[in-house]
């Protein structure tokens, strides 16, 4: 029997639905376009400022060169000095031509086997475009070196012996005669081969030694020793106001230390708050600022 008009037009408007149906279908189990790379002009900088070494803070600073708004929701740097990635999940926005800092807590050290350069892999979107890539930062001052080597150091010294500033400073006298004492003490682990030297500690923006700008020791500590207590007699190193109202790092001591291993290099060590506060009191007393 012949197809009669109606039902031969019936039929090509069923073909050309499925055909429809089945092309949207398709269209939408096809696999999303795979992210573009990171956008020309999208640069990163290595840095830390003396806060943020304080604070054993790594600064990424991002800059966006292009000429396109770009959001970012993820930020990792590896690096061959750190035993792990550092990774910034939180997202920020950067206009064109603008930049940011961005603060990463430090990890552990990977101290004698890392390998590769540093890299920050940025994750985001550029308009409704998503991209994800490397950029290779740049490192101006050196960060990633001096980072490793310090953090190396302390675990090198650290498996010798706490180096521990005291709560308060000692002292005896008043006025422009009070003389006053940091009471450091050493204490070694229980057990252990390794040792170090404290070749010097030195002075400050804010401390001297009493005899000197500096207390040369060149005081041996052993794993497995007894407790040190080495008493560093201090003197302001100047005598005006600017001393203490523009204080930054004058209440942090800088040991100068030689390892059993090989490493050379200076540490750090903080006054807590209340030592800091004894230190300034007796500067401004013993240089009449009250």
């Amino acid at each position: 029997m012949t197809p009669t008009p109606r039902a031969r037009l019936m039929s090509r408007f069923t073909v050309g639905v499925v055909v429809a149906i089945v092309t949207v279908g398709l269209a939408a189990c096809a696999a999303p376009s795979a992210p573009a790379g990171v956008p020309d002009g999208i640069t990163a900088e290595l840095r830390q400022g003396r806060f943020d070494v304080e604070a054993r803070q790594l600064v990424v600073h991002v800059e966006n060169g292009s000429p396109s708004p770009l959001d970012v929701d993820r930020l990792t740097v590896t690096a061959p000095v750190f035993a792990q990635p550092l990774e910034h999940d939180r997202s920020f926005d950067l206009s064109a031509g603008q930049g940011i800092d961005i603060r990463i807590d430090l990890p552990d050290p990977q101290c004698g086997s890392g390998e590769g350069e540093p890299r920050v892999d940025l994750r985001g979107r550029i308009g409704d475009q998503p991209f994800m890539g490397v950029v290779a930062p740049t490192d101006p001052f050196d960060t990633l070196e001096r980072i490793g080597a310090t953090d190396c150091l302390t675990a090198s010294v650290d498996a010798v012996a706490a180096i521990t500033l005291p709560e308060h400073l000692r002292t005896t006298g008043d006025g422009a005669a009070k003389r006053a004492w940091i009471d450091v003490v050493l204490t070694p682990e229980p057990t252990g081969d390794a040792s170090f030297t404290v070749d010097v500690v030195h002075g400050t923006t804010l401390l001297n030694a009493e005899d000197g700008p500096e207390w040369p020791l060149a005081l041996d500590v052993a794993a497995g020793g007894e407790p040190i207590t080495v008493p560093l007699a201090v003197r302001p190193a100047r005598c005006d106001a600017h001393a203490i109202a523009d204080d930054k790092r004058g209440t942090i001591l800088p040991f100068e230390i030689t390892t059993s291993d090989g490493l050379t290099g200076r540490i750090d060590r903080s006054s807590g708050d209340t030592l800091q506060a004894e230190l300034y009191d007796y500067v401004t007393e013993r240089c009449g600022l009250g």
